[in-house]
């Protein structure tokens, strides 16, 4: 509904995207999940991710690899080999029952430290109307899992240093002035569709070839890996314009909860 800023449904949020050519070029092919589908995407890309349509905090993701003639399932640290797309198949209905997932295109990203990584970028609308990156966080997926949330482990690292662990000093900063360009693109997308949407947390991963990809974004997403950054700078103007849209009444930020 365009009447509210907070929206859950991962696929719509997608549609709102997907409508700005721009935008559309970093968006992973993203379906709802069907057998069909999900045979067809792992076949073309060789790896999917299996995610909640109404999903927070990395919970009950999954993700399918094809291994040669065989296949793999990873959840949570549990990794489980399968001799047939059948038997994955069997396994991960079993999984997902009733609830409504996506079916979403695998990136295999740039590593720190051996671990993948991806950004959150905080984007708001400022006193002008205009959208504003308040923050950047590299979130870094602890040893042998596949999500990168705080929730599930993750390390919240400075965004720079991240970058530069894969690029140049003067590369990693045009990278990332390039990635805050693409959020305010993203924020007054969004708000077309969303007209109430005024905060955004915007997840980037960023692929071996460099291509950034948006994995999702949420209108309601946590300040708490801002927080444990330990930038003051950053929290400090969040707040401020957390104030200036909701009136200076008090928000409970640090248990904001959509996903960290």
């Amino acid at each position: 509904m365009a009447g509210t800023r907070y929206v859950t449904s991962k696929l719509k949020k997608n549609g709102i995207l997907l409508q700005n050519k721009e935008i559309r070029s970093h968006i992973p092919p993203t379906r709802s999940f069907t057998v069909k589908r999900f045979q067809t995407m792992l076949r073309r890309y060789g790896m999917v991710y299996l995610k909640p349509v109404h999903g927070l905090k990395g919970i009950g993701i999954m993700r399918a690899e094809k291994t040669g003639r065989a296949y793999r399932l990873r959840q949570g640290v549990t990794a489980v080999r399968f001799r047939s797309f059948r038997e994955l198949r069997h396994h991960v209905v079993r999984r997902i029952r009733r609830k409504s997932y996506l079916v979403q295109r695998g990136i295999w990203t740039l590593r720190s430290g051996g671990r993948p990584f991806d950004f959150r970028i905080m984007v708001q609308l400022n006193e002008r109307k205009k959208w504003e990156v308040t923050g950047i966080v590299a979130r870094v997926a602890p040893p042998n899992r596949i999500v990168t949330n705080r929730s599930q482990g993750g390390q919240c690292l400075p965004a720079s240093r991240v970058l530069r662990s894969s690029m140049r000093k003067p590369q990693a900063a045009r990278y990332q002035a390039f990635l805050f360009s693409l959020s305010r693109k993203i924020g007054k997308q969004f708000r077309k569709g969303y007209p109430r949407a005024w905060q955004l947390g915007v997840d980037v991963a960023v692929g071996r070839n460099r291509k950034a990809w948006i994995l999702e974004v949420n209108t309601n997403p946590a300040v708490t890996p801002f927080v444990v950054l330990g930038n003051r700078r950053m929290y400090k103007r969040m707040l401020q314009l957390v104030r200036l849209h909701t009136k200076g009444t008090k928000q409970k930020m640090a248990k904001t909860v959509e996903d960290g």
